[in-house]
């Protein structure tokens, strides 16, 4: 399925912020939007490009459109660049509706 290929592999720069994190958990939902939903999440797990393992990001970008990593749109001032990254591997933190 091409559109499950868009969502599912890279590569794209990963990032990681916590204040992303708390950001998220302040944006409520109204009750349609959570039928919709199920959960909230905060976190995704990707594999690394180099070494294949497992990290925990908060936010990626298409290394097509953004070829220099800071040129990527991430604003969260406590941002950790963490490198490409190439597939997505499962959901991390999350709150169920």
């Amino acid at each position: 399925m091409k559109n499950e290929d868009t969502y599912y592999k890279g590569p794209w720069h990963a990032f990681y912020s916590a204040t992303s994190i708390e950001s998220s958990k302040k944006h409520f939902y109204t009750e349609e939007e959570k039928k919709h939903k199920k959960r909230k999440v905060y976190t995704n797990f990707y594999k690394n490009n180099d070494a294949g393992k497992e990290i925990e990001i908060t936010s990626v970008y298409s290394t097509e459109k953004y070829p220099n990593y800071k040129d990527c749109p991430y604003y969260f001032e406590d941002k950790i660049y963490l490198g490409i990254v190439n597939n997505w591997a499962r959901v991390g933190q999350y709150e169920k509706f």
